[in-house]
Order: structure tokens, then sequence, then C-alpha cells
């Protein structure tokens, strides 16, 4: 899925969810954000992924620093049953903005200013869950 502020691919074959997001989000922005990771986790589990396996790769690289308002407000919607993943790496490019992704952040995520070490990290541990 192509929206104006994020991308939205996946792999069922691994239960990857392949998250790009970009720019300046206002709270509408986080609606629809909400609305197409459920179609996408649903679309996984229609293609046979196992409910409670799917992994995120997150690249915030292209995502500007955001208000306080749209941090809570993603925060409380990403933090939902069926929306959180198994594991969460998320690839950013600031300092500053590690802060932010910092207060959102979920108990399995780590960040990455690379990508492919972020896949690695994801796909590494399958065998362990």
């Amino acid at each position: 899925m192509h929206a104006e502020h994020f991308d939205i691919m996946i792999d069922a074959s691994r239960s990857l969810l392949h998250v790009t997001m970009r720019g300046h989000w206002m709270t509408e922005t986080v609606d629809r954000y909400e609305q197409a990771v459920g179609v996408a986790a649903a679309g996984m589990l229609s293609a046979g992924c196992r409910r409670g396996s799917l992994i995120a790769l997150v690249d915030a690289r292209e995502l500007n620093a955001q208000s306080q308002n749209v941090i809570v407000e993603f925060k409380a919607r990403m933090h939902r049953e069926g929306l959180l993943p198994r594991r969460l790496a998320t690839v950013l490019s600031s300092t500053l903005f590690k802060r932010q992704v910092e207060r959102i952040a979920i108990p399995n995520q780590r960040l990455f200013v690379d990508e492919s070490d972020a896949l690695s990290w994801l796909l590494s541990e399958e065998a362990e869950t």
C-alpha cells in the first residue's frame, strides 16, 4: 500500500511487514496508518501467517520530528492488541529523532542506522520464538 506519508509492503512468507514512513504527520495520518496496518496484518493472516508471529521493519529515515500530540496518538493506537509486532526493527538517521522513537518504543524494539542490519536481526531470531 502506498500513501502520502507511508508505504506498507508485506512478505507473508517471512511474516514480515515492511513500512517506510516520511514527512510530518497529523493525527489524521495516524488514523490512516492504523487502518492500513490493520488491513496489512489481516492480509498476512489470511495468507497463512500465525497470529503473534508478525515482525516489522520500519524505515523512518525520511520521517520528520513529530508533534507531541501525534506521538501520544501513535503510541496509543499502535499498542493495541493485534497491531504490535513480535519484534520491531526501526531504522533511523537522526539522534534527535531516536529520542522520539524511544518514547513510543515497545519492549521488543531495536533501533538501527542500517537497514540490512535491522533485517538481519529480525530474521536471525526466527527459530527462538
